[in-house]
């Protein structure tokens, strides 16, 4: 496994379901950009309920940073053809909403005297 932290666009919704063992989980797609501006398309699902609480509100196109661990697979499709994929098992995401949330609940640097 690859250790990841990766900062990017949700690329549709999020889709939460129940596992046969009766567990929520999500997952989504998250494309990035390298820094040559190519986008790439991560595959990513959680199991972790404050994690799911997270991502629950976002929609197609919201910024999203997530960390887990990685995977790269290759396969070849029906059509003969060898693909590739990106998968993230996600433990941790952060979102601009939930980082405003976070600064609103904390108190000022300082405090009162």
């Amino acid at each position: 496994m690859i250790d990841v932290l990766i900062q990017g666009k949700l690329h549709g919704d999020v889709v939460i379901d129940t596992a046969s063992n009766g567990n929520a989980y999500a997952k989504f797609r998250l494309s990035a950009t390298d820094k040559g501006g190519q986008w790439l398309t991560c595959s990513c699902i959680l199991f972790a309920a404050e994690v799911i609480e997270v991502v629950r509100r976002l929609q197609d196109g919201d910024a999203v940073a997530v960390s887990g661990e990685a995977s790269i697979r290759t396969w070849c499709g029906k059509d003969g053809v060898e693909r590739h994929s990106f998968d993230v098992l996600v433990h941790g995401a952060l979102s601009p909403y939930h980082a405003g949330r976070k600064r609103a609940e904390k108190p000022a640097a300082g405090g009162e005297l």
